[in-house]
């Protein structure tokens, strides 16, 4: 019998990584491109909150065309779970606010995917048996990882719990269906960072440490364009700091995550 740690990547699983890259490159793309003409992005608002949104989707593209690529089933283990919860995750927002995601008539591409994404994530989950690290244990950049899952957790309840109160906080303009919508995506980058704390295998991280990046990369970028939106507060300056760190921590974090494993 294969043991989960030695099967290779189902070829209905990569088709299924890259179907949801594929969503993503499309909202990224057009989203940080033109984001007055998004696809795919049911809920209108200000360019900033398109562009940041677009960061979220080419993260998420990247992390999942990594996953797609990797040559065993565990090395698909965090973004599978990751996926499953985000989609799940922003289902939920659709459905609370509903109204406002279908003002313009349903979004039937939206909906029908995250209906559908969350039940073959949990397939995949469940059919090669990736509840469990494939090394379990901490490892030296454990830290860098747990200071992400715990910014992006406490991001991702006071969105979804306090949304009024994050909209007062937020160093731009925001709405409460925006924060929840965030909240979303915050709660599952906070599950993969904590995934990734405690596994050992370099190549089932590499991924979710490449998303991360590409994420702090990307929203660095978006911020400084948009520079003149942000509200000059305290706020604006810790996200700066944070994007700073992360982009330090996170840049070790795929450099250990590409060096070569002992055999």
């Amino acid at each position: 019998m294969v043991q989960p740690s030695q099967r290779g990547v189902p070829a209905w699983v990569r088709v299924y990584l890259l179907v949801g890259a594929a969503q993503g490159i499309a909202i990224a793309v057009t989203g940080l491109a033109r984001p007055a003409h998004v696809v795919g992005f049911p809920l209108p608002t200000t360019p900033l909150n398109v562009r940041f949104v677009a960061c979220f989707y080419l993260a998420g593209a990247a992390g999942l065309i990594a996953s797609a690529a990797g040559r065993r089933a565990v090395d698909t283990r965090i973004y599978l779970a990751g996926f499953t919860a985000v989609t799940a995750l922003l289902l939920a927002a659709t459905v609370w606010y509903w109204s406002t995601y279908t003002d313009g008539g349903i979004p039937y591409p939206w909906v029908g995917s995250y209906v559908i994404e969350p039940v073959v994530g949990l397939l995949a989950l469940h059919t090669l048996d990736l509840w469990k690290p494939a090394l379990p244990g901490r490892h030296r950049l454990s830290p860098v990882y747990e200071a992400e899952a715990a910014v992006f957790a406490v991001l991702g309840i006071v969105l979804a719990l306090a949304p009024g109160t994050a909209v007062r906080l937020w160093p731009w303009a925001l709405t409460p269906v925006l924060a929840r919508t965030y909240a979303a995506i915050f709660l599952a980058f906070a599950l993969g960072a904590a995934l990734s704390a405690r596994e050992r295998r370099a190549r089932a991280v590499r991924p979710f440490a490449l998303s991360s990046l590409v994420l702090v990369g990307s929203t660095a970028v978006v911020s400084v364009v948009h520079h003149a939106k942000f509200d000059g507060g305290p706020s604006t300056y810790v996200w700066a700091v944070a994007l700073a760190a992360g982009l330090v921590g996170l840049g070790a974090a795929v450099v250990a995550s590409s060096r070569p494993e002992p055999a």
